[in-house]
């Protein structure tokens, strides 16, 4: 079969606006992020994100896949162990389901992966210390496997996906409900709400998805991982749980009105 490598394009060359509003790191994890936006309204200016032992460990374990990856060259320009762990749209079930998860530890080049993991570094550590460790590790492994689900829709049946962008998607989307106002630098030039960043990314890949296109970039793995990033933070399989934060909201809106 001949193949051909399809990576998951990191979100954008992203850094922390010196400018931006992000909240200082909190001492206790809120339940929800009503009470998160309601209750967290201080801020400080951020020059990168923060080191966790969790933002360390998997951004060293992308690290030493991809050199890993240097070491093991295969055929058509696709190194073996992407050939092995990468996702195949046509040939995941039943026999490479694994492929759903181990195709977000891959990367395509140098700059693939610095860009991820430059992303989960000024995210995901700040994340994790707001959400706690269990939710944000659910957040990040549902986020890869969402993408992996909606990736193996691809028609091509010839190319390999790989990348965490999946993953790093759903960590945006989380970020962008909770923190809409944080500022970021395009490309490290032009600040951006972060809010207004993942709308334009989810948009880019519909319009991808409907019309073709885009390079060589599996836009339907970054559409999964944002989607679950939404699903997860509004909580949205929890119904009661979410009725009860909009009944919240409104209140909060309506007791603005009267003041």
């Amino acid at each position: 079969m001949n193949l051909s490598q399809k990576r998951c394009a990191p979100p954008s060359e992203i850094g922390s606006d010196p400018s931006n509003g992000f909240p200082a790191t909190p001492r206790v994890v809120y339940s929800t992020f009503l009470e998160a936006r309601e209750l967290y309204g201080n801020y400080q200016v951020r020059l990168g994100g923060t080191w966790t032992r969790t933002a360390g460990t998997l951004i060293g374990v992308n690290v030493a896949v991809f050199l890993l990856q240097s070491f093991s060259p295969g055929p058509h320009g696709v190194d073996n162990l992407s050939l092995m762990f990468g996702l195949v749209p046509g040939h995941v079930f039943p026999d490479r389901i694994y492929t759903l998860l181990t195709y977000a530890f891959l990367h395509g080049g140098p700059m693939h992966l610095l860009f991820n993991m430059l992303t989960l570094y000024f995210f995901g550590g700040d994340l994790q210390l707001f959400m706690g460790l269990r939710r944000f590790l659910v957040l990040y492994f549902g986020a890869a496997l969402s993408g992996g689900l909606l990736g193996a829709l691809m028609p091509q049946s010839n190319v390999v996906i790989i990348g965490a962008s999946g993953a790093l998607f759903g960590i945006l989307a989380a970020y962008a409900v909770y923190f809409p106002q944080t500022k970021v630098l395009l490309f490290f030039i032009i600040p951006i709400k972060i809010w207004v960043l993942v709308l334009g990314f989810m948009a880019l890949s519909v319009y991808f998805i409907a019309v073709g296109g885009g390079g060589n970039v599996a836009h339907l793995a970054h559409l999964g991982g944002a989607i679950f990033g939404l699903l997860y933070v509004w909580r949205v399989w929890r119904l009661g749980s979410l009725m009860s934060n909009l009944r919240y909201k409104w209140r909060r809106r309506r007791f603005r009105r009267i003041q």
